[in-house]
């Protein structure tokens, strides 16, 4: 019985290829949306803490001047946090597009895949019918053999 050759194996690795590309795109837009997600939640935190500071000094002795520097900063962290949202939001976007390019890549892989078993199977079914007409044929020989010699 001859080995197994699969006619489309290098399109095959080819496929094997992309996947694992695709794979490693969608892992550094994942890690990329991760850190902006992080720096966002920062972000928000640092905007809370503002806020929470600026509540106590209500209530203590009011200095316009320390105020003013704190709604000033409230304002500049609140613009971040806008333009951190947007970001995120644009990370997001492009994450999910590797994530759909790394689902396409690994269904055409598993297409390949499927593929290449059925050959396996239909090449091991033809061995086994040749080794079987290799055998009947052989059968019959020495029963012919046998009718004439006696």
């Amino acid at each position: 019985m001859k080995n197994f050759r699969f006619r489309l194996q290098t399109v095959l690795e080819q496929r094997e290829r992309q996947e694992k590309a695709a794979q490693q795109s969608f892992a550094a837009a994942d890690q990329l949306y991760r850190k902006a997600d992080a720096l966002l939640d920062e972000l928000r935190d640092i905007r809370a803490a503002i806020l929470e500071e600026l509540c106590a000094r209500r209530d203590d002795a009011f200095d316009p001047a320390e105020t003013r520097m704190y709604q000033e900063y409230l304002q500049t962290v609140t613009v971040n946090i806008r333009g951190q949202e947007g970001h995120v939001l644009d990370l997001n976007i492009a994450r999910e597009a590797f994530k759909l390019n790394m689902i396409d890549a690994a269904q055409n892989r598993q297409a390949l895949d499927k593929v290449k078993d059925k050959a396996k199977v239909a090449h091991a079914q033809q061995a086994e019918r040749r080794t079987q007409l290799e055998l009947d044929e052989l059968v019959s020989s020495r029963f012919t053999h046998r009718r004439m010699q006696e």
